[in-house]
């Protein structure tokens, strides 16, 4: 039993390292001196995010702080990300609340919403771009949120599908039958046992959009929103530790967003079932 557990142990360290020290790297060499990108690292800086341009600078060797198309593709990520995380709340509460009864088509509008995940995310992005196309749509920030909400409403959906046990119907009835109206059970009955729930589902939303690059580069144009604009100005730019401290920035807060949803998981109850 004990070798199983060291075994364990060091399966476990091994993973861990082979998933976060790229992540390691990339924060170590966003405080790199000097513009190589390459190890050893003789000392450490904050150029790269808050140093001031010194003149006309390739963007490569504007720092962070400094780089205003980095600041306007931020704001275009909050607007997609805040906007993701609004509908994917409201669409994975309003589909768990309907696919808890057996009406008519709802296996079909389960298995539909499952597909954001399971469709690849060039299939749905090059779908999305050809759309725009044969309608004649502008590409908008509101196409991002579109496609992104497609992506993260199955993962809400699962959350949210999770605490819709026997115990909820029942109290639910149970104010019904009380004279209660279906908006004022909704209100004051189902949305404060499922608030968690719903708030994951959005933060869901939130993370998945403001990191997503696959389908959201196919219905972006201009500036685009981060992850267009990392991935365009590294096929444009030299690399330099500049791009290391976006990475660094744009990271922080994917970290601070799953902080947030772990913590908010931990206030979610557990079905108690009958």
């Amino acid at each position: 039993m004990k070798i199983l557990d060291v075994v364990y142990r060091f399966y476990l360290a091994a993973l861990m390292v082979l998933i976060y020290l790229p992540v390691i790297f990339l924060v170590l060499l966003s405080f790199k001196s000097g513009a190589s990108v390459t190890f050893p690292i003789e000392s450490f800086t904050f150029d790269w995010y808050v140093k001031p341009p010194s003149g006309y600078e390739y963007a490569s060797y504007v720092s962070v702080l400094f780089d205003r198309t980095f600041w306007k593709a931020a704001t275009n990520s909050v607007y997609v990300s805040v906007g993701t995380a609004l509908l994917t709340a409201f669409i994975v509460t309003t589909a768990g609340l309907a696919l808890r009864h057996r009406v008519m088509g709802r296996d079909l509008l389960f298995y539909l919403l499952l597909l954001g995940f399971i469709i690849p995310g060039v299939t749905l992005g090059l779908g999305n771009a050809l759309l725009h196309s044969a309608l004649d749509l502008e590409f908008s920030l509101w196409s991002a949120v579109a496609i992104n909400t497609v992506f993260a409403a199955p993962f809400g959906l699962v959350l949210m599908m999770a605490r819709f046990d026997p115990d909820l119907m029942l109290y639910e009835r149970a104010a019904g039958v009380l004279g209660a109206s279906p908006l004022a059970v909704f209100r004051r009955v189902t949305l404060p046992l499922i608030r968690w729930e719903v708030l994951s589902s959005g933060i869901f939303g939130f993370v998945l959009a403001w990191s997503e690059v696959i389908r959201t580069q196919f219905v972006m144009k201009g500036t685009g929103v981060l992850s267009t604009f990392i991935l365009t100005q590294l096929q444009i730019n030299p690399v330099t530790p500049k791009w290391y401290a976006v990475g660094a920035t744009v990271g922080s807060v994917s970290i601070v967003g799953l902080v947030i949803l772990g913590y908010v998981l931990s206030k979610t109850p557990a079905p108690t079932g009958r």
